[in-house]
């Protein structure tokens, strides 16, 4: 019985996942390191943006939202990427239950901090900044996690043309 409950203990533990948001390692592919595999359906989440067409230097907003009420937000990984390569830089007031990770350059990454489940959102709003020297189409992608052992990976805004 004592196995039983260390090894029940262990994997609530590890369905927790990074409660203190992604790992490095999950920079690339954004699949965070849960023992859990994404989910296969749809994401209930959609990113929308505040403009389609931004210049190189100039802030833009970004938003996540679920598409109901019940669809929260716990966990979240986001990136603009040109190709595979994530860009720009992130702002985040220090408020947000989020923080900056550095993937290829500091603050190009937003990710979760450690907070309680009745601070989970339905949508949050994040500023982005093109590079100034940028001239090509970004998506934003997400990972975003409902819970630990819920989550979607490859969540995709529209494409957004940056220009000089």
């Amino acid at each position: 019985m004592w196995k039983f409950a260390v090894v029940v203990a262990m994997a609530v533990a590890a369905v927790q996942g990074y409660g203190d948001g992604a790992p490095e390692s999950a920079c690339q592919d954004m699949i965070p390191r849960h023992p859990v595999s994404p989910q296969k359906s749809p994401a209930p989440y959609i990113i929308t943006t505040s403009t389609k067409v931004v210049k190189a230097g100039t802030p833009m907003e970004v938003v996540i939202s679920g598409k109901s009420s019940a669809d929260t937000i716990r966990g979240l990984m986001l990136q603009a990427r040109a190709g595979d390569k994530p860009v720009g830089t992130f702002q985040i007031s220090p408020n947000d239950p989020f923080k900056l990770l550095k993937c290829s350059a500091a603050g190009d990454t937003v990710t979760h901090k450690r907070h309680d489940p009745k601070d989970d959102k339905q949508s949050v709003t994040f500023t982005w900044t093109p590079p100034a020297n940028l001239n090509e189409e970004v998506k934003f992608r997400a990972t975003i996690a409902y819970n630990g052992a819920v989550f979607w990976v490859g969540v995709e805004s529209a494409p957004i043309k940056v220009t000089n």
